[in-house]
């Protein structure tokens, strides 16, 4: 016979866990920690810059279940120290991390031709180097502390090419999956699991203002409609993906990144793609 578990799979639950969300205080990455709340995770760490938004959106979540505290911690996620900080407290306050969620980013536009060596560095720094020192300082703690922990990383289609318009943020995300792979594959002896969300065209808050701007404010509806599957994705359907992948139902992957972008084919954007791409 197979050997069996010595428990039954797990479903999806938060249970007992206390779990970072970065740019959690709005957007995408408040829905990840509006779903983890759901979910019944004891406490959920909000890192964002802005302290006003950070601490309404820490209450909220707070009130959504009876069991789950959110906390918020001021964070400049551009700046080494800030970041170290912002651990460094968080560990002290929660005691054990179960998981990470590197979801704040930047998405500036610009080509070959236009991007400046400030805009490419500020990309960088924002969406690769940020998750690096969040990743280094929370998997040495995990390490520490002997636990099974789960890093999730939100990078993006525009990391497979052909989205010229966002260079530098299509290489950020590149730069991001890579560190994935490598830190899935030197984590995994410590039970550490690293995977990746790599999203397409999603309804946000900035997606939203930036399409009214572009074009009207009915871009949602020509948006979902030019799509094979009836629409581009939401907020829920991302944090549902990363929800899973920082569960028990999912202890058998790392190193994967999740391919999420159901108005592409796999492989690279169309290079007639249109201004579109946002996270």
């Amino acid at each position: 016979m197979i050997p069996s578990l010595s428990a039954p799979a797990h479903a999806i639950s938060a249970i007992g866990k206390n779990f970072i969300v970065t740019g959690g205080s709005q957007g995408l990455g408040y829905a990840i920690a509006e779903q983890l709340a759901g979910s019944g995770a004891d406490n959920i760490a909000i890192l964002a810059r802005t302290k006003s938004t950070g601490e309404a959106a820490a209450e909220k979540l707070s009130s959504l279940n009876p069991n789950t505290k959110a906390h918020f911690y001021a964070t400049d996620l551009s700046d080494p120290a800030s970041i170290k900080a912002s651990c460094a407290s968080t560990i002290s306050d929660l005691s054990k991390i179960s998981g990470l969620v590197n979801a704040a980013a930047t998405t500036e536009r610009g080509n070959l031709e236009t991007t400046t060596s400030d805009d490419f560095d500020w990309q960088m720094i924002c969406n690769a180097r940020g998750p690096f020192l969040m990743s280094q300082a929370i998997s040495n703690h995990m390490k520490s502390e002997k636990i099974r922990g789960s890093i999730v990383n939100i990078t993006s289609v525009a990391s497979k090419g052909g989205a010229p318009f966002i260079m530098a943020y299509s290489m950020s995300k590149a730069a991001l999956e890579c560190m994935t792979r490598n830190n899935a594959a030197e984590l995994a002896p410590h039970g550490i699991r690293v995977n990746g969300v790599a999203m397409g065209w999603c309804y946000t808050e900035n997606e939203d203002k930036l399409q009214t701007l572009q074009s009207d404010s009915d871009w949602i509806k020509k948006a979902d409609c030019s799509q094979p599957i009836g629409r581009i994705l939401r907020p829920e359907d991302v944090a549902s993906t990363v929800n899973f992948l920082l569960s028990d139902a999912s202890n058998m992957m790392t190193g994967n990144i999740v391919d999420l972008h159901p108005e592409m084919a796999h492989g690279m954007l169309s290079l007639d793609a249109v201004d579109t791409v946002e996270r």
